[in-house]
């Protein structure tokens, strides 16, 4: 069979739509019908013209008969999904065949829409509208949702990144203007502060491309088995490098006991350290942080409880990606990451995580994890 050229262009505005049907009377009515109601058109015989429309031209909605030789409309729909450029179009699928005369039964197939032949081309039009709806709607939430993300970002990267930045950048400079003045203890203390900003500079930015790794599915999900001992070796990790930066090792209290879990030793250090830091930064020195961790039946929970600030209702639904409750009046680095890092590797490991808090009277944040079966 010739190859069927797509319809002129008239304008630039319009929206395009791809009919893959082999009936050679059907097909070229349908295309009437849609380009008199608007739209551009391209046409294909069979699967495999229309897989080459579809990568030439990327039609905003395809309709695709189900029964046709070679590959049928099922198989190219299964396709199309799993191709990236393509996954996304809008596909409504058509067919004779009587026994799909319920309309879920084609949907399930995982088109958009399903139209039973005989149909009208009123029928095909408001199909194809309410597909074209329906990804504009798609793309307007989208689009939400990145603008929603960009603006945490920008108020939120400014101080993570940039607060140890301008610390490092104002020390230095200080160090460079009154270097004669100074003794070798107050070199060494500003050398101290200056290592201190830079490592928390080092830490933002790590757990900062840790959620991106992780958000990004390039990481593939921790197959290996963890026995009890390197579990317990992995947290404690995460608690001492916890401890010792806020040098509160006299406030914290530890009952460790492990079990085996499927997950990496990296991911449980992350954890345990900066829900520990979270504990020790809003929390006054001396007072206390108890870290708990024990088997129970089939999950391992981590259990860390500090009597600090703690948080109101409002303040525990706020906690998410960037957002650090009361920034202005409890001013601390990195938390605010520190906490989606958390919660995206408990999201990973199959577990639970949840936050208890009442203001001035502390918070207590629960972690199941579920155990690897013997």
């Amino acid at each position: 069979m010739p190859e069927i050229p797509a319809s002129p262009v008239p304008g630039a505005g319009l929206k395009t739509v791809l009919v893959i049907d082999d009936d050679p009377r059907l097909r070229p009515v349908l295309v009437e019908g849609l380009e008199a109601h608007g739209y551009r058109t391209l046409q294909a015989p069979d699967a495999a013209r229309g897989a080459e429309l579809a990568h030439t031209h990327l039609p905003d909605v395809i309709v695709c008969d189900i029964d046709m030789p070679g590959q049928d409309g099922e198989g190219f729909l299964k396709q199309l999904r799993l191709d990236p450029e393509l996954a996304d179009r809008q596909f409504v699928l058509m067919t004779g065949d009587p026994s799909f005369a319920n309309p879920r039964a084609g949907m399930e197939l995982g088109a958009d829409d399903f139209l039973l032949k005989p149909f009208s081309i009123g029928d095909l039009t408001r199909a194809v509208a309410a597909r074209l709806k329906r990804a504009e709607l798609s793309r307007h939430l989208e689009s939400r949702i990145i603008e929603q993300l960009l603006g945490s970002l920008h108020s939120t990267l400014p101080h993570e990144f940039f607060t140890p930045l301008a610390g490092v950048f104002g020390l230095t400079e200080m160090l460079e203007e009154e270097l004669d003045d100074l003794s070798k203890e107050e070199i060494r203390a500003i050398l101290h502060d200056i290592l201190t900003s830079a490592k928390r500079l080092h830490r933002t930015l790590k757990n900062y491309l840790h959620i991106i790794e992780l958000d990004s599915h390039t990481q593939a999900v921790a197959s290996a088995v963890l026995e009890a001992e390197a579990v317990l070796q992995a947290v404690r990790a995460g608690l001492d490098s916890a401890v010792q930066r806020h040098q509160r090792g006299a406030d914290v209290t530890a009952e460790l006991a492990g079990a085996r879990l499927r997950a990496s030793p990296t991911e449980l250090t992350a954890l345990a350290e900066e829900l520990v830091d979270n504990a020790l930064g809003f929390s006054r020195k001396e007072s206390p942080v108890k870290v708990r961790l024990h088997p129970d039946g089939r999950w391992l929970r981590l259990v860390i409880r500090d009597e600090g600030r703690g948080m109101t209702p409002k303040q525990l639904q706020q906690l998410g990606l960037f957002q650090q409750h009361d920034r202005k009046k409890f001013e601390q680095q990195g938390l605010g990451l520190g906490l989606a890092l958390a919660r995206r590797i408990v999201h990973r490991l199959g577990g639970e995580l949840r936050f208890d808090s009442e203001p001035a009277k502390g918070t207590t944040v629960h972690i199941a994890l579920p155990v690897a079966a013997a």
